[in-house]
């Protein structure tokens, strides 16, 4: 069975089939379920605190550490979410470093713009989102 699973999957070549596919097999609910596991998993590596996963993702705490005991025994999904990761906390370093350089109240910069950038860019780093 997961062979045929795996072929129908993998013969997709764009994100519209895809997500096609993923409409036809999955309930609205299972399709919800499916991204909410996906993102415990991403915001724990992320080292994101619990609380906030539970509060953003409206799940519970043994939920999320449910998925915390699943990550030290994955081999598919976490590498894959480790290279996300990677990427972006490249993305987010120079984003730092940006807003540091551009910082709200140097002279010539949008004030408000600078305050945003850096609000957003601490909000990202502590809640992953």
């Amino acid at each position: 069975m997961f062979s045929i699973f795996y072929k129908v999957l993998g013969e997709t070549t764009d994100r519209d089939a895809f997500n096609k596919i993923l409409f036809d097999l999955l309930t609205p609910a299972e399709r919800i379920m499916l991204i909410k596991r996906i993102a415990i998993i991403y915001l724990l590596m992320k080292d994101i605190d619990y609380r906030n996963i539970c509060e953003v993702l409206k799940v519970s705490n043994t939920t999320v550490n449910k998925y915390k005991l699943l990550m030290e025994r994955s081999e598919g999904i976490v590498p894959v979410l480790k290279n996300m990761v990677k990427q972006e906390k490249i993305w987010l370093f120079f984003e730092d470093i940006f807003s540091q350089i551009f910082h709200p109240g140097l002279p010539g910069i949008n004030w408000k713009a600078a305050w945003e950038r850096k609000i957003n860019l601490q909000r990202r780093k502590e809640r992953g989102l």
